[in-house]
This record gives structure tokens, C-alpha cells and sequence, in this order.
């Protein structure tokens, strides 16, 4: 993975080659490694911007995602090198929306997505704001078709949904000692059986973080059908969903 050269602006381009040993066993890329991908752009754009990780630890602060949506167009050729550009789409108070763009290195559209981050005080684990902190001057209006939904579907009030138990461990967790927001991924997609995998691939996944989940959390997992192909799915601990994300495959 390395910067695509061109001049600081607002928006960024990054390129990413997956090796074989990433791909599943269609070879194709996963909804979990292509969010690392993505996670991974916004932490290089946001770095060479002075709002990295770095620049957000000397502020006392660190970047937590709370949304995400994926959007696949063409899920073949993502395992083919390609290109995620992103850019800052809005600065709120408390919260920021970013968005990408996955091309083939030709430039042709593979999938949009769009995510919603917070910055955090890390003694208080509160939001601190983000007014005054100069972001807006990095705002664009390139378009980006991916839409948030209200509020993901709760798979753990549905009567047909029976809880997968799971325990968070230590390869779970990031570099804030939290569960990994790729970890919550993984563990929803993997609710639904390798038959559905070899019939259907993944056309949107949108996620919505709740709570953090920390280790040796006893966590359940549920999933439910919401039809025409989609799915709600949460994780949750002590009956409280820490997360929920909805799934729709084609």
C-alpha cells in the first residue's frame, strides 16, 4: 500500500494492491480487508492534513468511527490493484463525514462509501468538539452516492433471532485497547453460512458503533431477515446493543 503522488489538496488518492493471502475463498475481496483499506486512507489523509494520529494524541484526542456505509459496484475487480480516493464531505460540532471512492487503477468506479467519525477526549472518553479546529478548510462538494440510513434495523428484539455467543480477546482489540471496528465486521459477516457466500456476494454493509466493546466482554450476536435480501444483524452485551449494521446482498 503507498501514496499515490500528487500535491496536499483536498482530496486524496491511495493505492492498494491485495496479495492473495487476503482474499477469500472466491478470491475476492472482503467487506472486512476493503474497510481496512478505506480506514486506512482516511488515517493518511487525515495525517498529512494534521489531523492524524499523532497530531490527535498531542491534543489528548483520538478519532473514533461511529457509521460507515459500503456500497459495492463491481465486487470482481476488487481484488484487482485499486485506487481509494476521500475526502471530507462535512464538519459538524461533533462530528465529521468523509467519503470514498474505490477505482480500478484505469479509474473506473468500483463502490462508494460514505462514514460519519468522532474525535474524542481520551481522559474523559467524551466527544470534544469540532469547531475552530480548522477541518472546514478541507471540505469539498464531490458528490458521492451513498446514503446513511436513520437508524440500523435491532436484530435483537426479532423472536426468530437466536444469540451467537462471543468473547472479545486479545487479537481483537486496536490500538486504544477497544474492540477493532474491523473486528465488529467480521463478526456480523460471519453470522451468515458459506453457502450464502458461494451464491451472493455483499452489495452494501452499513454499520452503526454504539458502545466500546473492551476485552473479555461476553458478547451475543443476532441476526434476522428484513427480506429482499437484507439483513439486520447487532452485537450485544448485557442486552444492550454495542452495534448493529444492516446487510444486503446480490
Amino acid at each position: 500500500m503507498k501514496k499515490t503522488e500528487q500535491p496536499i489538496g483536498k482530496v486524496g488518492t491511495y493505492a492498494y494492491r491485495t496479495e492473495v493471502y487476503s482474499l477469500d475463498f472466491r478470491g475476492r475481496l472482503t467487506i472486512p480487508t476493503l474497510a481496512n483499506y478505506l480506514l486506512h486512507a482516511a488515517t493518511c489523509h487525515a495525517a498529512e492534513r494534521g489531523y492524524g494520529y499523532d497530531d490527535m494524541e498531542a491534543r489528548n484526542t483520538a478519532w473514533v468511527l461511529s457509521r460507515m456505509a459500503i456500497e459495492i459496484v463491481d465486487g470482481t475487480r476488487l481484488s484487482e490493484p485499486i485506487r481509494i480516493t476521500t475526502w471530507v464531505e462535512r464538519v459538524e460540532r461533533i462530528f465529521t463525514y468523509r467519503c470514498f471512492e474505490m477505482t480500478t487503477s484505469a479509474g473506473e468506479t468500483l463502490g462508494y462509501a460514505r462514514s460519519v467519525w468522532a474525535a474524542i477526549n481520551k481522559t474523559t472518553r467524551r466527544p470534544a468538539s469540532l469547531v475552530d479546529t480548522g477541518l472546514t478548510d478541507y471540505l469539498t462538494e464531490r458528490p458521492c452516492p451513498v446514503t446513511l440510513s436513520g437508524k440500523p434495523a435491532a436484530a435483537e428484539r426479532s423472536p426468530d433471532a437466536e444469540a451467537v455467543n462471543y468473547t472479545v480477546t486479545y487479537s481483537d482489540l486496536d490500538i486504544n485497547g477497544h474492540l477493532n471496528s474491523i473486528k465488529y465486521m467480521e463478526a456480523m459477516l460471519d453470522l451468515f453460512d458459506i453457502e450464502t457466500y458461494r451464491a451472493r456476494s455483499v452489495a452494501r454493509f452499513e454499520i452503526a458503533f454504539l458502545a466500546e466493546g473492551h476485552y473479555g466482554m461476553e458478547l451475543a450476536l443476532y441476526r434476522t431477515s428484513l427480506g429482499d435480501a437484507r439483513y439486520a444483524t447487532s452485537i450485544c452485551h448485557e442486552g444492550k446493543a454495542i452495534c448493529r449494521a444492516e446487510v444486503e446482498f446480490r
